[in-house]
């Protein structure tokens, strides 16, 4: 009997658990389901209008876009809801990154012409919109952009005409320095000293500064140099740029800066002036007159 009893009173109890349920499924219907727990309603902290997030609050949990944009953010350095208008809306099972994500053609329309348009293959991460490893697919278009550079190269050819960009050119943007490759002219030489005589992409048009020191011409032409310092001449108090003016290789004539100082039969009789004066770079001095 003590069994039968058990199995009765069981039956009795889940059949109250199958009313409770449905009757908690029709109040919950009927919008008046109870809650399990007691919250106090605070409406107040919703009576103030939010203010955006600013970048740092933002970077508490996003530390490494923010670092990107601190080192190398260039112009993209602004508030991060200019580009993110949707937050935290992410989800794996919609599969939505690529939406909620912004675009780059959502401010830039075009800039490197109508075959590069893939942005993240070079611009591989936008917080760091100036990094763009050399190796990236732009180095085949280079001369899309760069088309300046290109004629210059091909107009007056040099072993820099031969050069790949990327040999020189490690990163979009990069420019190395001289002494990468060669060696200066004289110890504590600039680079913008280099570049004062050699164009980079034309570095055998040799086009002289006037303040051109007699010192950098010495590395190739050094037994002039010294001849011309050691002189006793005027001329030994002037810089080589004074009379190779311009361009590398230019060899004035003495008219240009002595006219014509002797008579016009003796002018006539001697064209040349080294006929007499023998090296510009070390004249004869007449030794002055006694009296």
């Amino acid at each position: 009997m003590g069994i039968v009893k058990c199995i009765s009173i069981r039956r009795i109890f889940s059949g109250a658990a199958i009313v409770l349920a449905f009757a908690g499924l029709s109040f919950a219907a009927q919008g008046k389901k109870v809650a399990t727990v007691s919250i106090a309603p605070t409406p107040e902290q919703y009576a103030v209008q939010p203010q955006p997030l600013t970048a740092s609050q933002c970077a508490q949990c996003h530390t490494g876009p923010f670092q990107g944009l601190k080192d190398s953010g260039g112009r993209h350095q602004f508030a991060c809801q200019n580009c993110h208008n949707v937050f935290h809306a992410y989800s794996p099972r919609k599969g939505n990154y690529d939406a909620i994500m912004p675009k780059c053609a959502s401010c830039h329309d075009a800039p490197h012409g109508a075959k590069i348009t893939d942005c993240m293959t070079c611009h591989f991460n936008p917080h760091t919109p100036k990094k763009i490893a050399a190796k990236a697919p732009i180095t085949n278009f280079c001369y899309d952009c760069h088309g300046a550079v290109r004629k210059q190269l091909d107009t007056l050819p040099s072993k820099h005409t031969k050069v790949a960009c990327v040999t020189c050119h490690t990163s979009h943007g990069f420019k190395p320095s001289c002494f990468t490759c060669h060696k200066p002219h004289v110890a504590g030489q600039t680079v913008a000293q280099c570049l004062q005589c050699h164009p980079v992409h034309q570095p055998r048009n040799i086009v002289f500064d006037t303040k051109t020191p007699s010192n950098t011409c010495s590395t190739c032409h050094s037994a002039i140099v010294t001849k011309l310092s050691k002189g006793t001449s005027k001329h030994a108090a002037l810089t080589c740029v004074t009379c190779h003016k311009g361009t590398h290789r230019f060899i004035p004539q003495c008219t240009d800066c002595h006219g014509k100082p002797h008579n016009t039969l003796f002018h006539e009789k001697y064209p040349r002036c080294l006929s007499c004066h023998i090296d510009v770079h070390d004249l004869p001095v007449m030794k002055p007159k006694t009296k």
